[in-house]
């Protein structure tokens, strides 16, 4: 009987690490996990207009058509299209908002054409001039205008209106006070940038959801320091034609950086 019990106590010793790992990996499956609300921001694809200043000193005779033209896409940035169609197909996305500028619908048309997804117009995600920015987060500004979406009606092409659609009450494009008044100018420049963080946090906030917006070079620069705590700003935002930057919602309600031109923030430099 003595025996019996040592040979049992034996078999019970060696296989309770055994039931114990397995515990341990069931009570770990059952923690929930903290993924927060991701949105994704692209900057457009190249277009005549950005390059502008690699050609400035090149007579105009000379100038391929396309330069200088905010409404022409060029030859790398066809290129760059195709290749930004095939990444975000790697991403699902719960919901996605443009901007109402031309290049920035025509970046992610043959995504949604190929996918089969409608993207939103936001007409705050359109680009503005960057010297307001500095203004935004130094000194006090005026109040913003009462009603900032009241430029002219969103126009959209009758073959992309199966692809895009307005927001209710962003039917207008965004008009902010002329480059003379700068105070004014970025004061309602802030305030509209202000809304699309509003919009995402009310619509999304404490979700698990991923949001893509479709947007600009200055504007997203602007955009992810309006939503990022200061002391997380990257040293250097400066976001490549459509290059993605991503944040996340943490528990707290903040974001934090986790991607920018589609490296992961571990390789970003924080600002000091």
């Amino acid at each position: 009987m003595l025996i019996k019990t040592v040979r049992f106590s034996i078999i019970i010793s060696s296989i309770m690490p055994r039931i114990a790992a397995g515990i341990f990996i069931c009570l770990l499956a059952a923690i929930p996990s903290e993924a927060g609300l991701k949105v994704y921001y692209i900057r457009h694809a190249e277009f005549g207009h950005n390059l502008r200043k690699q050609y400035e000193n090149v007579p105009k005779e000379h100038w391929p058509s396309y330069v200088g033209d905010s409404n022409a896409v060029t030859p790398k940035g066809k290129e760059q299209i195709e290749a930004a169609t095939g990444k975000l197909k790697g991403y699902k996305f719960d919901f996605i908002a443009c901007s109402p500028i031309y290049r920035c619908r025509q970046t992610i048309l043959p995504y949604l054409c190929d996918t089969r997804q409608t993207a939103e117009i936001w007409p705050e995600l359109a680009e503005f001039n960057g010297e307001v920015v500095p203004s935004f987060f130094n000194g006090t500004l005026p109040a913003p205008a009462k009603n900032l979406l009241r430029g002219d009606r969103v126009g959209l092409p009758d073959d992309e209106k199966q692809f895009f659609f307005l927001r209710p009450g962003g039917e207008h494009l965004l008009k902010a006070a002329p480059k003379e008044d700068l105070p004014q100018r970025a004061s309602d420049i802030k305030a509209a940038l202000q809304n699309v963080v509003t919009l995402l946090r009310q619509r999304f906030g404490g979700t698990e959801k991923s949001i893509l917006l479709s947007g600009h070079g200055t504007n997203g620069r602007a955009l992810l320091q309006m939503i990022l705590p200061k002391n997380r700003w990257p040293e250097k935002i400066s976001i490549v034609n459509t290059g993605i930057w991503m944040v996340e919602e943490l528990p707290d309600g903040t974001f934090a950086l986790r991607m920018l031109n589609d490296r992961p923030a571990i390789e970003v430099k924080a600002a000091k």
